[in-house]
């Protein structure tokens, strides 16, 4: 299996990234507990399928869910919520269509009676937001629970048309998701040939707390600077301070993470390229290599398989972690009625592949039929 470095590209993380990267938080400590807490929030309904700009992901009913997409061609696009094929209670959906401004672009309603949502609109190029509201109406205690977004271009006698076509873009196979909008980023891996390399929770949880503290102390720079008498003394007190402050909070964070001080001109030169969670959607009967994967920085490494709850005893997985020579350096499999493995293990720096093996018990419509396998590091060692 033939792997390609992650492109530039692909860079997501921001600023104080490397003053951060060497952070090492004791075991047991308030901030491990944090961010080990922080790493296992977790909803898979994000991730039962591959997405792209013109397929979402699966969305649970019972919510408001999210989906973004670009338009890189003005025209008529048609957008649909339809239903997962297993769905059997009444639903309703609600949709808003927003700009990269907030706008709202349209809106549309949608039922069951109606085969879900639909909207018809002309649409610029620039990314939009699908805001959708579906709940369903039965108990929920049986059936399907989930429904998918799609968005194609229209032609000038209204047949949809492909995506390409369409002018929506389709990814590389990678999709970076901050759904939550704290900053964490996710890699869904849905090609063979695409590698993402995982970053340590608590690294990721002293980049935000860097974050946090330099944005406080601009907002105070900002404030003194404003009392300042005269326009330019203002605006010269204002950056000096701010300099001063940003250089004593690189330095103090430095202090007591043990990593080194870097100017944010450095860390933006060389921004960090790691991902919070590699996530891959895996059919239940699959048996080979699904995912590899880098780790950066030796620690302790976590591989889990997941799937919507309620389907438990209808499945067994087991799982075989693999080295760049193709060794087993560790493996877990599911025991009794928990069918899912759960790999907790200390790894050094280098490439990885996940290798699983699947088994369902039942008939093919019963119980689920993929899970998801999501990778993450949670310290440094």
């Amino acid at each position: 299996m033939s792997h390609r470095a992650l492109p530039l590209a692909c860079a997501l993380a921001l600023g104080l990234s490397t003053l951060a990267s060497q952070a090492v938080l004791a075991d047991g400590s308030p901030a491990q507990q944090r961010a080990e807490e922080a790493a296992g929030k977790l909803d898979i309904s994000k991730f039962l399928k591959p997405r792209s700009d013109a397929h979402s992901q699966n969305f649970l009913f019972g919510g408001t869910s999210v989906h973004q997409f670009t338009i890189k061609e003005a025209g008529r696009y048609e957008i649909d919520g339809v239903a997962s094929f297993d769905v059997t209670d009444p639903y309703t959906m609600k949709a808003t269509l927003e700009s990269e401004q907030g706008e709202v672009v349209a809106t549309a309603e949608g039922d069951r009676a109606s085969d879900g949502l639909n909207m018809n609109t002309e649409l610029e190029p620039g990314v939009y937001k699908l805001r959708v509201r579906a709940d369903k109406l039965g108990a929920g205690k049986s059936g399907g629970n989930t429904y998918e977004i799609n968005v194609a271009g229209l032609s000038e006698s209204g047949e949809k048309l492909s995506a390409e076509e369409s002018g929506i873009e389709t990814g590389n196979g990678l999709v970076f998701l901050d759904t939550d909008g704290d900053g964490r980023r996710t890699a869904f891996v849905d090609a063979n040939d695409e590698v993402a390399t995982i970053k340590p929770a608590t690294v990721a949880a002293a980049e935000q707390a860097a974050r946090e503290k330099k944005a406080a102390e601009t907002g105070n720079a900002a404030a003194e600077g404003a009392s300042a008498t005269g326009a330019a003394a203002a605006t010269t007190s204002a950056a000096a301070t701010a300099a001063a402050e940003t250089s004593a909070a690189a330095a103090t964070t430095a202090a007591a993470t043990g990593s080194a001080a870097v100017t944010e001109t450095e860390a933006e030169a060389e921004p960090d390229r790691r991902f919070d969670e590699i996530v891959t959607d895996v059919r239940i009967l699959e048996k080979g290599e699904v995912m590899t994967f880098d780790v950066a920085d030796r620690g302790t490494v976590t591989i889990d398989s997941e799937t919507f709850p309620g389907n438990e005893g209808t499945y067994k997985l087991q799982m075989r972690l693999l080295d760049e020579s193709g060794n087993t350096v560790a493996s877990d499999k599911g025991e009794g009625f928990q069918g899912d493995f759960h790999l907790k293990t200390v790894l050094e720096p280098g490439r990885y592949t996940v290798w699983v093996s699947g088994q369902k018990f039942g008939s093919s419509m019963q119980g689920v039929n993929n899970y998801t396998v999501r990778v993450q590091q949670l310290d440094v060692k």
